[in-house]
């Protein structure tokens, strides 16, 4: 069995969550959260290894798209000869046996057979628009819309690495999900530049309408300088989030707010608990036990004297005569009687009739 680049590809797109688990295993410890009054006394929190190695990588990114961006330079042999797309064939020919002639890797990169191809103004065209690389290598292109389709997993690539990135500079682990959303409408905004650049060339038709596009975003070399220039921009963009913004900033997440529940439920319990087991150890030593029971003793007399006092006995029944136990009682039975028998009857009206029993009620 023979391991092709598509088998390669597959592995690599199936474990690639997996391999992913693993690093954020590696660089983020998961310790137990904090509780709402710890988090309220705490420092303030420091960037864990996962957000200064995502800014690293960030970084790497920017400057390899920036130094695509300033030295991406595909091979052309119409700039390698210093001629121009539409010279004559014979032009041509003479130029590229001169250069040949002095130059031994000549012909290697630029072989013979892609000059006889150059006999016909339309494949200059696909050469100058598709790049060198596209038009040698795709033997089965015919039009623009082969080459475009063989050029799509190429441009796609730096498109899925920035996704991954991206997705990894704002994962839940990170502050910085609430930019995720932004940064897949940026990614949709790149390519969908980098399709304008490149149909603005394809439009053209032929050599005499590239005339009229400007050589920095001809064709493929500009659509991928533009490309490149883009993503730079956003990767250094967030880089600079993620190193200014702090830790646990910006509103919190279901997660984060659980977290803060559970721990004070659970504060809750062990509080219980410890009230608990402190009842428990006063019992069983004599001495506590001894001064719980006096205690508890000690409330018992009070609250009989307290009881036993007539001025808090003719406060007591005076509170309890104002208070009318048997017509509350009464009006309370009425009441739940209307409501139970309103289920039977119009809806509307009940609620009218017991609107008006609870004024009659309350004036009452």
């Amino acid at each position: 069995m023979t391991i092709d680049s598509s088998i390669v590809q597959i592995v690599i797109v199936l474990g690639f969550p997996y391999a992913l688990r693993f690093l954020r295993s590696v660089f983020v410890k998961t310790p137990a959260a904090p509780s709402p009054f710890a988090r309220k006394n705490a420092p303030p929190p420091t960037k864990s290894r996962w957000d200064r190695s995502t800014t690293l990588l960030l970084l790497l990114v920017g400057c390899y798209h920036l130094f695509m961006t300033i030295f991406f330079s595909p091979p052309n042999i119409f700039q390698a000869l210093s001629l121009a797309p539409d010279s004559p064939n014979f032009l041509l020919h003479q130029t590229w046996k001169e250069r040949a002639e002095r130059d031994a890797g000549f012909m290697d990169k630029y072989p013979d057979t892609l000059r006889e191809r150059f006999k016909a103004h339309e494949n200059r065209f696909m050469y100058q628009v598709f790049g060198h690389d596209a038009f040698l290598d795709c033997d089965h292109c015919n039009d623009t819309s082969d080459y475009t389709y063989y050029l799509i997993p190429t441009m796609a690539s730096s498109y899925i690495v920035m996704a991954v990135v991206l997705g990894m500079a704002t994962t839940h682990i990170s502050h910085l999900t609430k930019y995720r959303t932004w940064g897949v409408v940026s990614l949709v905004v790149v390519a969908a530049v980098e399709y304008m650049t490149m149909s603005k060339s394809i439009e053209a038709g032929n050599l005499t309408g590239l005339k009229s596009v400007q050589e920095s975003i001809l064709g493929y070399k500009g659509a991928a300088s533009v490309r490149h220039l883009l993503l730079t921009c956003m990767s250094f963009g967030l880089a600079f989030f993620l190193y200014r913004s702090q830790p646990g900033s910006g509103p919190r997440d279901e997660v984060e707010i659980l977290t803060d529940l559970c721990q004070a439920q659970e504060a809750m319990i062990q509080r219980h608990r410890a009230l608990h087991l402190a009842r428990i150890a006063s019992l069983r030593d004599p001495l506590l036990r001894k001064q719980f029971v006096e205690y508890w003793k000690r409330r018992e007399v009070e609250h009989g004297l307290l009881v036993s006092d007539p001025e808090y006995k003719d406060a007591r029944d005076l509170a309890l005569g104002r208070i009318d136990v048997e017509t509350l009682t009464r009006e309370a039975t009425e009441y739940i009687d209307a409501i139970v028998k309103s289920g039977e009857r119009n809806p509307i009206a009940d609620a009218d009739s017991l609107t008006k029993l609870g004024q009659e009620q309350t004036s009452s």
